[in-house]
This record gives C-alpha cells, structure tokens and sequence, in this order.
C-alpha cells in the first residue's frame, strides 16, 4: 500500500504520533487496495456483511445461517442470498463505479484493514482521499522468514527500488528482476524471477537463515525492495499473512 505521508495533511497527527505512521490514498488508489485485500485472502464473511450495508445502503439485508452472516441484495423488490465469493467481486464493482462518499470510503478502510483512519485533503496536490495508519510504529519483526517463503508481491517491485539497485551495480540482484513493457508504455518489473527457469521462486532468494536458529536475515536488508521495508503495514496483513510478529 503506497502513497503520500502524513506531513502533506491539512491537520497535524495527534499529539505523540508519528507522521510517517501514515498513508494517503486517492479514492481510487483506496479502492484498488480493498479489491487487493479481496483477493489476497479470499472470502471474508464477516467482514463483508458488515461492509455491505454502507457500500450497498438498502439494497442488500443481513441474515444468519448457523451463526455465519448471509448478505442478501435485492433484485426488485425479492432479496437474493449471495454467496461470498461473488459478494466481494460485487462490492468492488459498486465501489469502483458509484464513487462513495469519502467518510463512508474512510470507514470501509477501516473495518478492511483492521486500522485507523482519516477522510481528508492532500494539501499539495488539492485532492481529497483517505488515510490509513500503518501500525508500524509496534511492530516487532520476530525474523521467522514467513513473508519471505509467499510471494505474492512479485508484481510490487517499483522503479524506484530498480534504478537503486542499477546504480549500485548490483547485477546479482538485477539478475532476478524481469523487467516488461505494459501496453501503455510504462515500465513494469517481477521480482523474484529465476534466472535460470524464467519462474517466479517460491521463497525470496534472499532469505537467509540464521545459523543456530529458527530464525531468518535478509541478503539485501538495506536495499530491499520498498515493498518489503513496507510489511505489514497493518496487524490484519501479519495475521492473514502468518507472520509471527510480536507488538510491543
């Protein structure tokens, strides 16, 4: 989840609080995050039926079958029970076309990512959006590897992190990028791509383990990808993800 920080607020942080603990998100960048969150964890029942009501207002009920919520929308005035799966690809449609309201936006980031957050302007660029706070600030990695052995981010490598490593002539590093030309003419780059089979690995190439113990380093600590200084961002993403975190 990238954006622009805190300091660039209307408002300043509360008192004791960090302004690189938080994020701004355009309303559409807010959107692409939640359908991402959507994806990456599959169904999520309980977070649906209480996401429906505010994206959907009252064209959709919530009932209970065996304790598990059920979302009903209505087709005319007959509400149909929707399953989960098609439910989350609804409520992105209906986000992604009916531009809601931003505190209503501001609210539906909060139940999705399980954090703080804020409807308001970016004082630089004069737009509104929505920002999130990162949780950070607790965090603890415990160096257990988990988020290294799932790539799922192997499409979050940006151009920023690319021309670091082409400056500092890191070809080891450069040798794992697969850098591709999107339709419309921007530069793309997949991490960690096998050199050798044109894959993507299963666990980060990186990871090194720590001899003596159960736990992990990173080869490339101080220049690894922005994607990575960024995990988890949130408590629910360290949790979804099996990250053995510890809060302080």
């Amino acid at each position: 989840m990238t954006g622009e920080k805190f300091q660039n607020r209307h408002l300043p942080p509360a008192a004791g609080e960090d302004p690189e603990d938080w994020t701004f998100l355009t309303p559409a960048q807010a959107v692409d995050a939640i359908a991402i969150d959507f994806t990456q964890y599959g169904p999520q029942p309980a977070l649906f039926a209480s996401i429906a009501p505010l994206i959907l207002e009252n064209r959709c009920t919530v009932t209970h079958k065996r304790k598990k919520p059920v979302v009903h929308i209505l087709q005319g005035k007959t509400p149909v029970p929707v399953s989960d799966k098609d439910l989350g690809f609804y409520l992105i449609h209906v986000l992604e076309t009916a531009s809601p309201d931003l505190e209503i936006l501001a609210d539906i980031c909060a139940l999705v990512f399980q954090t703080r957050t804020l409807a308001g302007p970016l004082r630089t660029k004069n737009i509104s959006g929505i920002w999130i706070h990162s949780q950070m600030k607790d965090f603890v990695c415990s160096q257990c590897g988990q988020c290294c052995r799932s790539l799922a981010y192997e499409n979050n490598c940006t151009a920023s992190d690319y021309l670091l490593w082409e400056s500092l002539g890191r070809r080891d590093i450069l040798a794992w990028v697969c850098k591709e030309s999107s339709p419309d003419g921007q530069d793309r780059y997949r991490i960690w791509v096998d050199p050798d089979t044109g894959k993507t690995a299963e666990t980060c190439p990186w990871l090194v383990p720590c001899p003596g113990s159960n736990r992990f380093s990173c080869a490339i600590q101080k220049i690894k990808p922005h994607i990575c200084r960024q995990y988890p961002f949130t408590r629910k993403h360290a949790v979804m993800t099996g990250c053995r975190h510890t809060w302080k």
